[in-house]
């Protein structure tokens, strides 16, 4: 396929890879749109970043989709699963620094506003989501 030169006959005359991308190519398409949707990307010109950022919601992704085929039962019947998902996740993932960040002095203003951020925090999910599901 790669090393031949036939074209096909249909209109357009588009060689045979040509057609064979485009037939398999819906794969990328679909995973690049439902990254799209929620992404943590940002404009930068450092390409490092651009490549963390897709690692980002690829990795993401990739975490909801096996956590819905782990848990099917999860928030049925709600709309934007994978946004809520994502909440979820972040949440996840900074509670344990906000917890060790608690013993840090700070101003009282300071103070004040990472206790309405941790009782958001520790108020119970209505996802299920905790630390101790591991895929």
């Amino acid at each position: 396929m790669h090393n031949d030169n036939q074209v096909c006959d249909g209109k357009g005359s588009k060689p045979d890879i040509i057609l064979h991308y485009n037939i398999t190519k819906d794969g990328v398409d679909n995973l690049d749109e439902m990254t799209s949707t929620y992404s943590c990307q940002r404009m930068t010109a450092r390409w490092p970043l651009v490549i963390f950022y897709n690692i980002i919601d690829v990795s993401a992704y990739n975490a909801y989709v096996l956590w819905t085929e782990k848990h099917p039962a999860w928030n049925v019947g709600r709309l934007h699963k994978r946004r809520l998902f994502l909440e979820e996740l972040g949440k996840a993932l900074v509670q344990p620094e906000m917890m060790r960040r608690k013993t840090l002095p700070r101003t009282a203003a300071g103070k004040s506003a990472v206790e309405s951020l941790r009782k958001d925090a520790e108020q119970p999910s209505t996802s299920g989501i905790t630390d101790t599901d591991t895929c």
